[in-house]
């Protein structure tokens, strides 16, 4: 084979080379980006995964403690608190450390209002946000009652932040902001 054909022969294979060396980089890397992709979807699943579990199971707890508190089953109320829970609410003295000590102070307060037993309802949360074990939301609220033998309905704003734990989530805040409209 003279030399000028044996030149383009060696050219012509080394392009062909060249060409199915790029292609196999390129599938590669192609591969290489897929993975990724992949790995980054499932992580990022399973995390989104994560958030609306605890999205679920916050709710669920919220739920609960609603319908303790309207049942007057105070002792569940308090149990789904952490020992120290910081509480702000519309009555004095305004600023309670614990479950329990809001709950006593809301007998008391009922009982120099001549209020009964409310009741409270929520909306669905206007703000939520999940954190490394921890939430905070806010809920719109109404909470009703008799005063004096009057009807009374409060509407207003829940907000409370939880803390996951081993026994599931426990409440850490709550503070409400109240209007007042007699019927």
């Amino acid at each position: 084979m003279p030399f000028a054909q044996r030149a383009r022969r060696v050219m012509f294979e080394a392009d062909v080379c060249a060409k199915e060396n790029a292609v196999s980089r390129s599938a590669r890397g192609a591969r290489s980006w897929a993975f990724l992709a992949t790995s980054m979807l499932f992580l990022m699943g399973g995390s989104s995964t994560a958030v609306a579990s605890d999205a679920t199971d916050v709710e669920a707890t919220i739920e609960k403690r609603v319908v303790d508190f309207n049942r007057g089953d105070f002792k569940s109320f308090v149990a789904a608190c952490a020992p120290r829970t910081a509480i702000v609410d519309g009555f004095p003295p305004y600023a309670w450390p614990s479950c329990s000590a809001w709950i006593a102070d809301y007998q008391a307060n009922n009982k120099a209002l001549q209020a009964t037993h409310g009741t409270l309802e929520i909306g669905n949360p206007v703000y939520q946000e999940f954190n490394a074990g921890r939430a905070y939301l806010i809920y719109p609220a109404t909470f009703s009652d008799m005063q004096k033998g009057k009807p009374v309905e409060y509407k207003g704003t829940w907000t409370m932040t939880l803390k996951k734990t081993r026994n599931g989530w426990a409440f850490t805040g709550s503070a409400s902001a109240w209007g007042v409209n007699s019927f």
